[in-house]
């Protein structure tokens, strides 16, 4: 849910952007004062009146002054933030080419961003932030690295331990990424009714009623364990590409290089990441590289899950010519009679080597 919600912050934002360049040119109109019940979203100031509960605000061109209650978020571009004594504020307060300010008294029960070149300006010696803190880049670097840290470990985990499960899923990947997407985004699309089935069988008798939540929590880690896995396929894969290795080479055979591929594969994926936090002094570049990284993960993990999918998480692997089986056959692709003059019947015996040929037959009398 919080993933959700900052995506959906995150679109209203580029929305804004647009918007913003289309009426710059006009005067910002003087701070209008919003009433009780749905949030506004509006061009120039609002005001928040003292016992006055709204739900979330969008403003373009102006300040918002919160004095009452904003029950979700409040965002402005170019424009600042004001939290006063008593306000409060029960999301995220984002401000774009302004600031966050919440005065002691103030309260803001998300998380308060800042995207500015400019110092945070106070209102006062007792004045924070919901963090208590403003927020750095070395914060976002380090919750970038965390998160790229946690993921090799669990790919580590997966080559140790369930290393064919990621062949599987690698090896429908590479028969179609277009196939795997479209698998994925109908996953998506099934995710919340198939818990919802689920829930509704269950509901049947009263021993299912009880079994709710364990089913509930068991779908959900299911959910989270496709994910992950099939994030790690499209890393693996990516990185053995990046690193030039044939694409026959398998992790179950080749575990050194594929720790090395699925390293690759993730830091490649996790570069754009560490690019926006590392550029959240400029506003504007961190924004669209955040849009960048926030599609590339999305395309990523919806492919990831479809090829999941596909291969029952690994389980069905399409069939392969192993290496020495390919070896054995002709241009013709058809298996010869006779390799180095010995036929492919014989089978060498334990000790040496030596060929141990048939036994001959006596003829049986009356068919010679």
């Amino acid at each position: 849910m919080r993933s959700v919600r900052r995506l959906r912050t995150w679109l209203v934002v580029l929305l804004a952007l647009v918007a913003t360049n289309a009426l710059a040119a006009q005067p910002s109109p003087s701070a209008a004062t919003a009433r009780g019940g749905e949030g506004a979203v509006r061009v120039g100031g609002l005001v928040v009146p003292t016992g006055v509960t709204t739900d979330g605000i969008v403003v373009l061109k102006g300040n918002v002054d919160v004095y009452g209650t904003v029950q979700g978020d409040v965002l402005t571009f170019d424009g600042d933030v004001v939290v006063h004594p008593g306000g409060q504020v029960t999301e995220d307060a984002v401000s774009v080419l302004g600031d966050v300010r919440v005065a002691s008294g103030g309260r803001v029960l998300g998380t308060a961003e800042s995207f500015s070149q400019q110092p945070p300006r106070w209102l006062g010696a007792g004045e924070t932030t919901a963090a208590g803190a403003r927020v750095s880049p070395w914060r976002g670097l380090t919750m970038t690295l965390g998160w790229l840290a946690i993921l090799l470990l669990i790919g580590i985990g997966v080559l140790v331990s369930g290393s064919t499960y990621l062949d599987g899923v690698a090896e429908s990947l590479q028969q179609g990424v277009g196939r795997a997407l479209a698998a994925g985004l109908v996953g998506q699309l099934l995710i919340l009714p198939a818990l919802v089935t689920i829930v509704v069988l269950l509901a049947v008798t009263i021993l299912g009623i009880l079994a709710i939540p364990l089913a509930v929590v068991a779908f959900v880690l299911a959910v989270a364990g496709l994910l992950t896995l099939g994030f790690l396929a499209v890393a693996f894969v990516t990185g053995r590409a990046v690193a030039g290795r044939p694409g026959d080479w398998r992790a179950t055979a080749a575990r050194g290089d594929a720790l090395r591929a699925l390293t690759i594969g993730l830091a490649i994926y996790f570069a754009l990441w560490l690019a926006a936090a590392a550029l959240q002094g400029l506003p504007v570049a961190a924004l669209i590289v955040r849009m960048a990284a926030i599609g590339l993960t999305w395309v990523a993990t919806t492919a990831g899950l479809g090829a999941a999918l596909l291969s029952r998480a690994g389980t069905r692997t399409a069939g392969r010519t192993t290496p020495a089986r390919a070896a054995g056959r002709g241009a013709t692709g058809a298996v010869p009679v006779e390799r180095d003059g010995i036929p492919v019947w014989q089978t060498p015996t334990p000790i040496g080597g030596i060929v141990a040929a048939r036994r001959p037959t006596p003829v049986p009398p009356g068919r010679e």
